[in-house]
């Protein structure tokens, strides 16, 4: 029987029917909850129906089983805690595991190489190069923007590079009022001291010179609605700060339609402008600098996509972005857009986005965060009575009104939602007891809740 307290699979939470023989089938979830945000691993559940089976151990055997070979297994040793619960007559193991504070954490007999691993959506991914890197990171508290620049094993000084220009460009651009000094370089880990020397990070590099291969930006046109047909492409470089004025100036000069007539001529464009530029100030704010790839951004006949390197920082979710909370990877240079008046405050930057496309009737940002190497945002051009649309049909609690019974793919036909939205949409309404699942695997159906 199913027991409707129980969650779907998801980015915190894990269920096994039975303990696999093979320890590293259920060993990997520790490893990427301890590398991601938490989360629980529980035993006795089988995932695709929430069907309670039980265990078959008594409890402290058990409980002794599970914690002997995570200690034996993995490195460094994760902090766990295990619940047992009886439902249905039957125990459960509930294995609770906190986000580590000494990643990266690793199955020892494959290495960290090969048996590192992170939580993405509701699976256990092996980490990427750079995703190592940055756990490494983290657990010295550092990001890639702040360590030191090496340039072929030797280390930049501040009296290497153009520092005078760079702050008379730049504070002639604060918006905020406050000057930016080489105080304040310091203070935003943009410059470090060693000794009675100060040096350049990679941030500041970033900021100038930018002579990182994989930081560029990469445009295409394409004819129609796939890349099959490429129209033109170009590639933007320089320090991040003219890569985002150049690529504005791009797309913008794509995009324009006509004029708006009033007490000002105001041009207008197939997106609004303020959604397009907080798209393209997280995308580079926000990329991982670690990867080995460009921003790419492609415009079709119906749509324009931005792919930015790197999936979303510290275990942050979707549905997390989608509500405005925000979790800085790289918090030195955003402190520069920021007083440079390029974004807004922290996490509010995609709301923003989401209110101008409204205010026009078009269709809110489409996330797609299907690949581990990185986040795709696309802006469709499509317009129309959008809002009215809504309001009948597409509003979701008018949607379960209008349902008895549907499928995840169903949800996402009638709303033009992506995977990851209908399945954000799902999470929300089982949470709140609005529907029920039934089945599972390909038959999976949700029934409302009267």
């Amino acid at each position: 029987m199913t027991d409707k307290n129980f969650k779907e699979e998801s980015n915190t939470i894990e269920y096994k029917k039975t303990l696999p023989k093979e320890a590293n089938k259920w060993l990997k979830s520790i490893v990427s909850f301890s590398n991601t945000a938490g989360g629980e691993l529980v035993i006795g559940i089988e995932d695709a129906t929430l069907k309670v089976f039980g265990i078959n151990e008594v409890r402290s055997v058990f409980e002794q089983k599970i914690m002997e070979t995570i200690y034996h297994n993995i490195e460094p040793k994760p902090i766990i805690d295990i619940v047992f619960k009886n439902i249905q007559d039957k125990d459960i193991a509930i294995i609770q595991i906190a986000k580590g504070n000494e990643q990266p954490y690793y199955i020892k007999k494959q290495g960290v190489e090969e048996g590192c691993y992170i939580r993405y959506g509701s699976t256990d991914q092996k980490a990427t190069n750079s995703q190592r890197t940055e756990l490494m990171l983290s657990r010295k508290n550092e990001n890639y923007t702040s360590k030191l620049y090496d340039e072929q094993g030797k280390l930049i000084k501040l009296s290497d590079v153009n520092i005078k220009d760079f702050l008379i460009d730049i504070n002639k651009r604060v918006k905020t009022g406050k000057e930016i000094s080489l105080s304040k370089l310091l203070e935003w880990h943009l410059l470090k001291k060693n000794f009675d020397e100060t040096y350049v990070t990679n941030g500041l590099m970033l900021l100038l010179d930018n002579k990182f291969s994989q930081s560029h930006i990469r445009v295409g046109y394409f004819s129609g609605l796939t890349k099959t047909k490429i129209i033109d492409e170009i590639t933007i470089k320089g320090s991040i700060i003219s890569q985002y004025d150049e690529v504005m100036n791009v797309l913008l000069d794509k995009l324009k339609t006509d004029f708006k007539i009033g007490v000002i001529r105001e041009q207008q464009y197939q997106v609004p402008e303020v959604a397009l530029r907080e798209i393209v100030a997280n995308a580079i704010i926000h990329r991982n600098y670690l990867e080995n790839e460009p921003i790419r951004m492609s415009l079709f006949d119906d749509r324009i996509e931005i792919f930015s390197p790197g999936t979303f920082f510290d275990g942050l979710q979707l549905k997390d972005v989608l509500s405005g909370i925000s979790k800085l990877r790289n918090p030195n240079i955003s402190e520069i857009f920021y007083h440079i008046g390029i974004i807004e405050k922290w996490g509010s930057g995609i709301t923003r986005a989401n209110e101008a496309l409204e205010k026009e009737s078009m269709y809110p940002l489409v996330f797609e965060v299907n690949s581990i190497h990185g986040v795709n945002v696309i802006i469709k051009f499509d317009k129309g009575n959008i809002k009215k649309v809504q309001s009948e049909t597409v509003d979701e609690e008018n949607y379960l009104l209008q349902k008895t019974i549907f499928t995840r793919k169903e949800l996402e036909q009638d709303l033009n939602l992506t995977h990851d939205q209908a399945r954000y949409l799902i999470e929300k309404w089982s949470d709140k007891g609005k529907i029920t699942k039934r089945g599972g695997g390909p038959s999976t159906s949700y029934k409302v809740n009267n």
